[in-house]
């Protein structure tokens, strides 16, 4: 692993931080998405850093669903449930019944605009539509309605939307069970209606889906899985080889790989948890967990340079703290979330036992 470098660098993150005003604790790692940060979930004692004032607080909480225990209404789960931002949960302040046959809301984010995405999946036709809507000053849902009319066929997880709102990139995976995990990452022109895709050989996975502030160059993780050839009727395996790329997405090739490489994963190093590319589209920051001694280390990257170890945090087995790498980059509009995008990775290891395409199941109204 790397040396400990210098931590004042651009693309280290600016803190580290337990966001104290967050609803439940369970939830708490959606938060700094939309707030232009990466959160972690680790064990180990409770932490008391201040967070950064010049964070915005959000207003409101919108998830999928039914809003954990904080909801307890009968009847058909909801689209979604907007509430307010207060210890607990906050209040209710409006819930969207789902359509007949329109499928159940997957992946939420906050949009430029005060605009939010959210997907719905089918599972009997194994498709997906996108859907938009806004919130009004008292946290009523208002021009809700698809963002465009054509659907996915296949899984969608990961959504980002880029900083300009025209154009919306997500990770895609087939439904058939026992499928190969295979890179792939579609970028949709919401002016054109036209869809662009990009993939890598199998196996693969992808995740950290995000624009840079152009608006054109995507970053994104992909990483190898060694699959078990044990006999199993899931597929699982362990992650390796974490490089993050940077896309000009007008370019002609239709290669993950082709992007500029960021970052690559160095061969002694821990599991890779998440690397993120700022909105220079030059550099970013991440995280690895090691087994021994238990710690997260923190570290920024930059194109043509090594990894720099930022800082280590030792963890404590017998607590546990929600860690936000907070950055001043401004609102990111994307899930991230993780080095795959439908969660079925855990420090280093790929199940597809997982079910994690509600991966971005919370976003937050300013």
């Amino acid at each position: 692993m790397a040396d400990e470098g210098d931590e004042r660098q651009e693309a280290r993150p600016k803190s580290w931080a337990v966001r104290r005003w967050a609803a439940p604790l369970a939830l708490a790692v959606s938060v700094a998405t939309s707030i232009g940060a990466v959160n972690l979930l680790v064990d180990g004692s409770a932490a008391t850093t201040a967070l950064p004032g010049e964070q915005r607080r959000p207003r409101f909480i919108v998830a999928v669903g039914r809003f954990g225990s904080a909801s307890q209404g009968r009847g058909p789960e909801p689209w979604f449930e907007v509430r307010a931002v207060q210890s607990g949960g906050g209040r209710p302040l409006d819930s969207v019944p789902a359509p007949r046959s329109a499928g159940a809301a997957r992946s939420l984010i906050e949009g430029p605009g005060g605009v939010f995405v959210f997907s719905a999946f089918k599972e009997k036709t194994c498709t997906t539509r996108f859907h938009r809507f806004r919130l009004t000053g008292g946290g009523r849902v208002k021009d809700l309605g698809p963002l465009v009319e054509d659907t996915v066929p296949a899984r969608v997880a990961g959504l980002a939307m880029s900083p300009d709102g025209e154009r919306l990139a997500y990770a895609t995976a087939p439904c058939a069970n026992g499928a190969q995990p295979q890179a792939a990452v579609s970028v949709l022109d919401l002016g054109s209606g036209r869809t662009r895709a990009w993939s890598t050989a199998a196996p693969s996975l992808v995740g950290e889906i995000v624009w840079a502030g152009d608006s054109r160059t995507l970053g994104y993780a992909v990483s190898d899985v060694r699959l078990d050839a044990a006999h199993s009727p899931f597929l699982e395996g362990r992650v390796g080889n974490v490089t993050v790329y940077a896309l000009d997405t007008n370019g002609r090739s239709a290669d993950l790989r082709d992007g500029r490489v960021l970052f690559r994963q160095p061969d002694d190093s821990a599991a890779v948890t998440t690397a993120v590319m700022n909105p220079g589209g030059r550099a970013g920051y991440g995280a690895m967990r090691k087994a021994r001694p238990p710690s997260f280390v923190l570290f920024s990257f930059a194109a043509g340079k090594p990894m720099k170890v930022t800082r280590t945090i030792r963890l404590d087995p017998g607590g546990g703290m929600v860690l936000g790498l907070a950055t001043d980059d401004g609102p990111r509009y994307a899930c991230l979330g993780g080095v795959d995008s439908f969660g079925k990775v855990t420090e280093g290891d790929f199940r597809d036992t997982v079910d994690g395409g509600q991966s971005c199941a919370v976003a937050y109204g300013y």
